[in-house]
């Protein structure tokens, strides 16, 4: 692949552009590499967000007051990883990556992401909490939440990423720990940070495959550092935790409302927690997780008996459409919510009289 001109590589050839340091020199030295200098038919600023998107999660990008689209610079390298964990490193000019909802409503992939902070700083926001990441610090950051990561200067990031599922069995709710600044110089960061650095440098040099062991030692490594007395110490605002996956558990029940095997069960697993941590969240809620849905389909079958622009359906289909398991059991459940049959329900809105 051509290097661009505008960025220095590992091992120092090329010129830097106006505001990136020459001392960012990069820690991958194998796999691919996504410049600006690529730019295939589009403006430099919208494949950098192309590349960042299709290398972590969708992101909505945005530039830094009084930056020139055309001015940017960034790159990114990746490709490498262990197992299921996959680091990449970007060096690139000030910007702000934001994870919104309508970014995760459509997402397909749920990871965890720590981002290792090399040159300059970066703000971390997420669960009400913010990390400021200085070199020698990082953070945990979670895709299934909403987050930002801000840049105020040109930076450094080496950046690993991991399916929820994978950081889970080793760490129990690894939501609890975003957003929170760890150093790297110290303690159990240190060590892996060491370990981590070690062995990007092994992945660099051999082509044979690593053990996928190495893998469960690393993201062991991670669940160890994070799960430490010392970090345990500094957790803050845990009800900003418990919010973050109550709205977590309740977008994912909207996603899914009409699935007929939409459970407790399925809704605990959806978010790798144990049905009786489920009953736990829920125990101040006004609604169990079994109320929210059946008054939640219930809900919609009323609006759909409402609508006049389409037609009535029958009471057997609309309880299956609504993930009902027959008419007899919607009905029922239907009049306990509302006082009413459904058969009693107009196009309007109102109550047929059955006169």
């Amino acid at each position: 692949m051509v290097v661009s001109s505008a960025i220095q590589t590992y091992d120092g050839t090329g010129i830097r552009p106006t505001g990136i340091p020459d001392v960012m020199k990069f820690v991958i030295r194998n796999g691919y590499q996504r410049d600006v200098g690529d730019l295939r038919g589009k403006s430099r600023w919208e494949y950098w967000c192309d590349v960042v998107n299709h290398e972590f999660v969708n992101l909505d990008c945005s530039e830094v007051a009084g930056q020139e689209r055309g001015d940017f610079d960034g790159v990114l390298r990746g490709g490498i990883g262990v197992g299921q964990v996959h680091f990449s490193e970007v060096i690139a000019m000030p910007q702000l990556v934001r994870r919104s909802r309508q970014r995760i409503a459509r997402a397909t992939k749920d990871d965890f992401l720590i981002s290792f902070q090399l040159e300059q700083e970066c703000v971390v926001s997420q669960s009400g909490r913010e990390a400021l990441l200085k070199p020698g610090t990082f953070a945990l950051y979670d895709s299934a939440s909403e987050y930002s990561l801000a840049f105020a200067k040109p930076f450094h990031q080496f950046v690993l990423q991991m399916p929820r599922e994978i950081l889970s069995r080793h760490l129990m709710e690894p939501e609890k720990y975003t957003a929170i600044p760890i150093s790297a110089n110290e303690g159990m960061g240190l060590i892996l940070k060491n370990f981590l650095y070690s062995l990007v440098g092994e992945l660099s040099s051999q082509d044979e495959p690593i053990n996928d062991q190495l893998s469960d030692n690393l993201v062991n490594m991670i669940a160890l550092t994070f799960s430490s007395s010392v970090i345990t110490s500094k957790l803050v605002e845990t009800d900003c935790v418990r919010d973050a996956l109550l709205r977590r558990i309740r977008q994912f029940i909207d996603n899914n409302l009409f699935d007929p095997e939409l459970n407790n069960q399925r809704v605990a697993e959806s978010q790798n927690i144990s049905v009786r941590y489920l009953h736990k969240l829920f125990a101040d809620e006004p609604q169990t997780v079994h109320e929210m849905i059946m008054v939640k389909r219930l809900d919609a079958a009323r609006s759909i008996l409402e609508d006049g622009r389409i037609r009535r359906p029958s009471m057997e289909s609309l309880a299956h459409h609504v993930g009902l398991s027959s008419a007899a059991h919607f009905s029922r459940a239907f009049k306990r919510r509302f006082g009413v049959n459904p058969s009693e329900i107009s196009p309007q809105g109102g109550i047929v009289d059955p006169d």
